[in-house]
């Protein structure tokens, strides 16, 4: 089992990860974008989001710069599906009401638990596989990303509406 600490950045989305109290990964999402970079342990990732409502996500080896993994979102149920290019496929999954676990598992063989406390979190994995450990915890900003753009926009429309009535 491999336990490890990350913590996220109050003022982006960016991600460190912890082993042992030592810095041993990142996520750096870039300026305006959902795109990121990412490095963990000797792997180091680039996550390349496709389409307008950035429903699917290419994954590069940096080193090699070949497509390693593809992501799809489940837009309203809090999942994603990562295929990988070995044709295995693992499912993200949100849990609890306030959506502070996730997991993603194989179902067979790897599995994956996350736990967040708004900018921190512990991971348990129970194989040592970087691109999964850090592909579960980029979707997981993403859909925070993607809740906060949906609060950014709801909020002057409900405020708008409410102020027309007084």
């Amino acid at each position: 089992m491999k336990f490890i600490n990350w913590k996220r950045n109050w003022f982006s989305s960016n991600v460190e990860l912890f082993i042992d109290g030592l810095q041993k990964g990142a996520i750096i999402f870039e300026t305006w974008k959902s795109n990121a970079n990412s490095f963990f342990e000797d792997q180091n990732y680039y996550f390349q989001n496709e389409g307008f409502w950035q429903t699917k996500t290419n994954v590069f080896d940096r080193k090699t710069n070949d497509l390693v993994a593809v992501i799809t979102y489940d837009s309203w149920k809090s999942k994603a599906l990562i295929s990988l290019k070995s044709g295995e496929q693992y499912e993200w999954k949100a849990a609890g009401m306030w959506k502070t676990q996730f997991t993603l598992s194989n179902y067979k063989d790897i599995n994956i638990s996350y736990h967040s406390n708004s900018n921190t979190g512990a991971i348990a994995a129970d194989a040592d596989h970087p691109l999964l450990i850090v592909t579960g915890l980029f979707i997981k900003q993403i859909y925070n990303k993607r809740a906060a753009v949906l609060v950014a926009c709801l909020v002057p429309i409900m405020v708008a509406t409410t102020s027309r009535h007084h």
